[in-house]
């Protein structure tokens, strides 16, 4: 798997065309399962530049505060959490994480993504454990909140944490759907404060890029009625985009 990353990484010429490109000899035998192992291998790393960067600017700006994660899939974003905040020597801080456990809810708004119907993205909570602590990070400061978001992000819930836990430091929104992405703003809004980072995975997947639609409209809808603005961050991909939220009364809306 080392010769494959290194075989797709970009790589200087001097002289046209000024990078290396994989040619025909190279892509003769190129398959679906080549394509998907390209596609993840290339996604992975810009959502672990962004975790590299993100921590930084925690620790350098002193923001202190738990990591939330609502869409848990395969545990691959949060096992980047985890080893960034081991690397900043962040011992105090909690990780949590919200997911049905069961995969995506029906879609009651229309997508682009046809694969996204009830049941996909299923880890089970069992196997996010598993992988947890295998991982061998922090994993007595890992909790899970299973269910449905309109089920199980109360307003009880929200009291809880607001009482009894620690403002959210960074939030990662991978709920890849509008409906799902709802509940979820409405759930974090007093767990945010200065210089909380929320990076949502899927703003433009799922809808062509539309930001009328999926979690960029609820984003949007959010910031209206939020007591935060949001300030742009980090892109990451093509695909998502982080924001720093800033106390002190709204602002126009931004995407």
């Amino acid at each position: 798997m080392s010769g494959v990353a290194n075989q797709d990484s970009i790589e200087r010429l001097d002289g046209e065309p000024w990078v290396r490109l994989a040619d025909g000899r190279e892509l003769a035998n190129w398959s679906k399962e080549d394509e998907i192992r390209y596609n993840q291998g290339n996604r992975q790393s810009e959502k672990y530049l962004f975790y590299r960067r993100t921590f930084d600017f925690l620790h350098e700006n002193e923001i202190k505060g738990d990591y939330h994660e609502y869409g848990c899939h395969r545990c691959r974003t949060f096992r980047m959490a985890l080893t960034e905040a081991r690397r900043h020597n962040l011992g105090a801080m909690k990780f949590w994480a919200f997911d049905s456990f069961e995969g995506l809810p029906d879609p009651t708004t229309e997508t682009s993504v046809s694969k996204w119907t009830r049941g996909a993205l299923t880890t089970s909570e069992d196997l996010f454990r598993d992988i947890v602590k295998e991982h061998g990070i922090y994993a007595d400061h890992v909790h899970t909140v299973k269910g449905f978001y309109d089920k199980s992000l109360t307003s009880e819930l929200q009291k809880r944490f607001v009482e009894s836990e620690a403002k959210a430091a960074l939030i990662n929104v991978d709920c890849d759907l509008y409906e799902s992405a709802v509940p979820v703003f409405n759930f974090i809004e007093p767990l945010l404060q200065d210089g909380t980072v929320i990076y949502m995975d899927d703003l433009f997947v799922g809808n062509k890029g539309n930001p009328g639609r999926g979690v960029a409209r609820a984003f949007l809808e959010f910031q209206g009625r939020s007591k935060f603005r949001f300030a742009r961050h980090l892109d990451i991909g093509w695909w998502g985009r982080s924001y720093v939220a800033i106390a002190g009364g709204a602002g126009a809306a931004v995407i």
